[in-house]
Order: structure tokens, then C-alpha cells, then sequence
């Protein structure tokens, strides 16, 4: 069961340690996404280790004073300085474990939600929203606009259908859309 955007929006992010706690314990490289310890937090940690372990959704979590962070909202705290409190960290490419500056930003719950759908096995067009209408033997495009499916049009060349998709992604979703 998916958890509602209401429901979302009720629940509060963990809090975050003090940045400048962080900082004496973690080494953050915006360019590899990588943590490494600068100080021994525990007896069974080094310094110079990389810090944080892969989850079973495969997201990168960090103990800390015994708790888990996700290194995603760590690295976009430590880079930018700012909490992103309510707001989600979203990987732009879909990968779970890459915390790269670049490849991190703020999103609400409705605009991450959007990168969380995948392609169904019986897809015949390779595209998202793009699919094969047998009755009217025409390509159907359909895309999600905050959380209701708008129906775009019937195409007869499946060109024209997954450009008119590309073309309502641009429109309602912009810089949120699947970067594959």
C-alpha cells in the first residue's frame, strides 16, 4: 500500500545531528557521493573508512550516535548547509546509491513520486504512458499530473505518441521527469 500524499505530508522527517557534529565525525566528496569517517565514532569503526551501509531498498544509511541516516539527506545538509526538513532528497537518475551533489535535489512528496514508476512487463512501446489501444488500433497517452491520469490523445505512429508524451513530461513534470 502506498502511503498518500496526506499521510506523507503528516508524518515529520527525522531530524538531522547538529551540522557541526557531523562534520567532526564525517567527510562528505560531492564529487564520488562517498562518506568516510574523519573521527572514530565507535571502537569498531577507522578513520578513513567509508561510512554507511547499503539497505534492502538499496539506499545508503549511516549510523550515527546510533542512528540511521539516509546518506542522501546527509549529503545535500552537509553540501548546502540547510535541513531539507519536510522536503525529500530526490536522485535525479533513479539510483539509489549515488549521493553526488549533482545528482541530488529537494522534491515534495508528489514529485518523487514521479520517478517511482517503472515500466509494467506487458509495456509494448519501451515508454512510460505510451501504450497500445486494441480496440482503436492506435497508440493511447496517458500521463499522471498530481495524482490523476490525463489522458493525451490517440496517435496512429507511436513516434508522434511518445513525442506528445515527451512533450506533456516537459510540461507538467519538468526536471522531475525519468532521466534514464
Amino acid at each position: 500500500m502506498m502511503v498518500g500524499q496526506e499521510n506523507f505530508i503528516k508524518m515529520k522527517a527525522k531530524p538531522l545531528p547538529p551540522l557541526e557534529e557531523l562534520k567532526e565525525f564525517l567527510d562528505y566528496n560531492p564529487d564520488t557521493g562517498i562518506f568516510t569517517w574523519i573521527k572514530k565514532p565507535s571502537k569498531n569503526l577507522k578513520v578513513g573508512q567509508v561510512a554507511g551501509t547499503m539497505n534492502p531498498e538499496g539506499y545508503i544509511q549511516i549510523r550515527f550516535k546510533g542512528i540511521d541516516y539516509y546518506a542522501h539527506r546527509l549529503a545535500y545538509y552537509m553540501y548546502h548547509g540547510v535541513d531539507p526538513l519536510e522536503n525529500l532528497v530526490d536522485h535525479k537518475y533513479g539510483d539509489k546509491s549515488n549521493n553526488k551533489i549533482k545528482d541530488l535535489k529537494l522534491a515534495t512528496y508528489a514529485q518523487n513520486c514521479i520517478n517511482r514508476f517503472n515500466l509494467n512487463r506487458n509495456n509494448t512501446s519501451g515508454v512510460l504512458g505510451v501504450s497500445w489501444c486494441k480496440t482503436r488500433k492506435k497508440w493511447r497517452v496517458q500521463i499522471m499530473v498530481n495524482g490523476k491520469k490525463k489522458h493525451l490523445g490517440y496517435f496512429i505512429n507511436k513516434e508522434d505518441a511518445i513525442k506528445a508524451r515527451k512533450e506533456a513530461e516537459i510540461k507538467y513534470i519538468g526536471d522531475f521527469r525519468g532521466e534514464v
